[in-house]
């Protein structure tokens, strides 16, 4: 009977995946925050929502990421 512990770089990386996804959120929040507070000027503006937008995805893309990397925990070898 196989053991179901995992190596504790399976576990580094799945935490790494979603550390990095809450930082590009945190990151596009603020972006956003800083917009609706008035900061710098309209193309500025522009440039902090192409930011937080693309921030976003990639946060989502690690969180994806790493659910999917969990999900894979129960896989057979």
């Amino acid at each position: 009977m196989e053991s179901e512990e995992h190596p504790l770089s399976y576990w580094f990386i799945l935490i790494g995946a979603f550390a990095g996804g809450a930082a590009f959120i945190l990151f596009a929040i603020a972006l956003i925050l800083q917009i609706l507070n008035g900061h710098g000027s309209q193309a500025g503006n522009i440039l902090r929502v192409a930011l937080a937008v693309f921030s976003l995805f990639v946060g989502l893309f690690c969180v994806t990421v790493g659910t999917l990397y969990r999900l894979s925990f129960n896989d057979a070898r």
